[in-house]
């Protein structure tokens, strides 16, 4: 892998990721979150985030792969409450309400969370949620992104449907 998206975003020296290419890695990484949750057993990663996607480049467009499964869990076990940066976590990782289990809908948030980075090019900030989406010029990111960070889980897409979505994009 060449480098972490992370990287490849705050490097003031290269331009803003361009709308393709946000699509490209979104999809990416769309794809592999949704390898895991359709097993069998569903898999939740946990820590999806900007520093855990790395990319490489295939031809002229950059790739990504999904990396640090360190805090995956069967959602059957996953009674982790809090993993990964606190600032790409769904509201019921963080609040620990026992009422509330873990679901694969805690990676679905993360993912709208990555979205708007990507997009924005700016640390994601929970506080300020809402303007960073309003930050986004591309309308179909910006509802995609608004339906991932739900406060409601069942509210939230199942990753396919973010599948279906990024590639009519």
């Amino acid at each position: 892998m060449d480098r972490s998206l992370k990287s490849r975003l705050f490097n003031v020296d290269e331009p803003a990721l361009t709308s393709a290419e946000v699509c490209v890695i979104s999809l990416d990484v769309a794809l592999a979150l949704n390898y895991l949750h359709q097993e069998r057993e569903p898999i939740i990663h946990h820590d999806v985030s900007s520093g855990n996607v790395l990319l490489w480049r295939q031809g002229d467009q950059w790739r990504a792969k999904v990396s640090d499964y360190g805090t995956a869990n069967f959602v059957r076990q996953s009674t982790i409450n809090y993993a990964g940066a606190a600032i790409y976590q769904a509201p019921e990782s963080l609040n620990g309400d026992p009422d509330q289990p873990i679901s694969c809908k805690v990676d679905v948030y993360s993912f709208g969370v990555l979205l708007c980075e990507m997009c924005i090019r700016d640390q994601p900030v929970q506080e300020d949620r809402d303007r960073q989406i309003e930050q986004i010029r591309n309308c179909y990111h910006r509802g995609l992104v608004r339906r991932c960070v739900q406060k409601e889980p069942w509210e939230r897409p199942h990753m396919d449907t973010v599948i279906e979505e990024l590639e009519t994009l």
